[in-house]
């Protein structure tokens, strides 16, 4: 029988990479560590997050579709992947803070277990955002910068200024013009956000706590927000946007969580809380939180139940409220299976929106076969066409290219009307030429 053109395609495009399931492409894992991707880099090519059956930690590369896995030194030791740039370059601890690289497959650790925490490196890797623990003057910890490995401590804000007492400082994410976003501790452990801004002289910078309108230091305030924390989100990769989820005190020690945008450019701040008669939550429940943010604002993260059931959201810049990941892409089908597993976690989002990543619990065919995995969509895939569009850089990587009877051509030659091209990253696209 002849082949399609289609299926000669796919058969040239799987004999070297993971194929897409309507722009949803899975980490392989055949060795079923099962994957859970919390970090995804600005440019979308690198993910990263745990090793679940070892206790690990891995990184992916989309392009190359190789997965480094890092273990840790003992079985006590905890290890975690909290941010990773272009480069592929994550930082986090394994044991100590650590930096993993995805080239050279190893890690680097800085001082002893508890002295340094790093959390958030910049899209160009040059800068670390944390803190440290290494002053006795400052249990809680002191807020830093690290540039090659060296801590430049950030100022918090007085209690006088806080209107509570602060009990230390973390900082979360930088973008690559020094930017910082992150939270000050209350004395009622809560985490109220916080946002450091570069000064005019080097290594200096101005710590703003722009929750402060907003936060409640306790229930009796008449403040609508009971808690406003930032302790488990990021700062978009151009340090414009940040992502706060707060909890709204209801009344009778009653609370609600929800999702804000904080604009930092013009110090501006979107809410959205969701309304539980909203079909969207009445299955699943009402609680929400806020993942990761892209440079136009694009928010996505889960709702539902913080411990399950959880589905994946998209909130845009300009909406007003939230819409459920799978709605929005309908023909990516296995969002939907993923929320149906109960535990859909999309964690991250590319600088430009395009690529969304995450993890989540796979359902198989007997109770005994599911399991984590690790995911990644390209939003433009092309649902029209069945075949996803690439992006222009790709344009120069034609490694075959068919005419529309299925003939095959030279790679670099052009026939007139329909071509259909397989690109070196594994990706078809089509074009018409006169």
């Amino acid at each position: 029988m002849k082949k399609t053109l289609l299926s000669a395609i796919a058969m040239l495009a799987t004999s070297g990479a993971v194929m897409a399931q309507n722009g949803v492409t899975e980490v392989p894992d055949a060795e079923g560590h099962q994957y859970m991707c919390t970090v995804l880099s600005p440019n979308g090519r690198y993910l990263g997050g745990s090793n679940g059956d070892q206790m690990g930690g891995f990184i992916y590369d989309t392009q190359s579709k190789k997965v480094v896995d890092y273990s840790t030194p003992d079985v006590d030791t905890d290890l975690q992947l909290k941010s990773i740039n272009d480069e592929g370059v994550a930082v986090g601890w394994n044991g100590p803070a650590a930096i993993f690289k995805f080239a050279t497959a190893d890690y680097t650790t800085y001082g002893v277990d508890g002295q340094y925490l790093f959390m958030g490196i910049s899209p160009d890797g040059k800068l670390i955002a944390g803190a440290r623990y290494d002053n006795e003057d400052s249990p809680a910890g002191q807020p830093c910068l690290f540039k090659d490995g060296k801590p430049v401590d950030l100022p918090q804000p007085s209690n006088k200024f806080l209107g509570a007492n602060s009990d230390g400082a973390t900082a979360l994410s930088v973008s690559n013009d020094s930017i910082i976003s992150g939270y000050w501790v209350d004395d009622m452990g809560t985490r109220p956000a916080l946002l450091w801004a570069p000064g005019r002289e080097a290594d200096t910078y101005m710590a703003y706590p722009f929750s402060r309108p907003y936060f409640a230091v306790n229930t009796e305030s008449t403040k609508s927000y009971a808690v406003f924390s930032c302790d488990q989100t990021v700062m978009s990769p151009n340090g414009k946007y940040i992502v706060v989820n707060f909890e709204k005190y209801t009344g009778e020690w009653e609370s609600s969580l929800g999702v804000a945008r904080y604009n930092t450019a013009n110090d501006s701040l979107e809410i959205f809380t969701c309304n539980p008669e909203d079909e969207m939550f009445a299955e699943v429940g009402t609680d929400i939180m806020g993942c990761a943010v892209s440079d136009e604002g694009t928010i996505v993260g889960i709702y539902g139940g913080m411990y399950g059931p959880r589905c994946g959201f998209m909130w845009k810049k300009g909406d007003d409220k939230i819409k459920s990941l799978a709605a929005e892409f309908p023909k990516a089908t296995l969002l939907a299976d993923y929320d149906a597993g109960g535990f859909n976690t999309p964690a991250g989002i590319s600088a430009d929106g395009r690529y969304i990543a995450g993890f989540a619990y796979k359902e198989g065919e007997t109770e005994d076969d599911g399991g984590y995995v690790s995911w990644v969509f390209d939003t433009q895939y092309d649902d029209a066409s069945g075949v996803e569009s690439a992006p222009a850089a790709d344009a120069k990587k034609v490694v075959a290219r068919f005419t529309a009877d299925g003939k095959r051509l030279k790679a670099d030659a052009k026939a007139r009307g329909f071509n259909m091209m397989l690109m070196k990253n594994g990706k078809t696209i089509k074009s018409f030429n006169k």
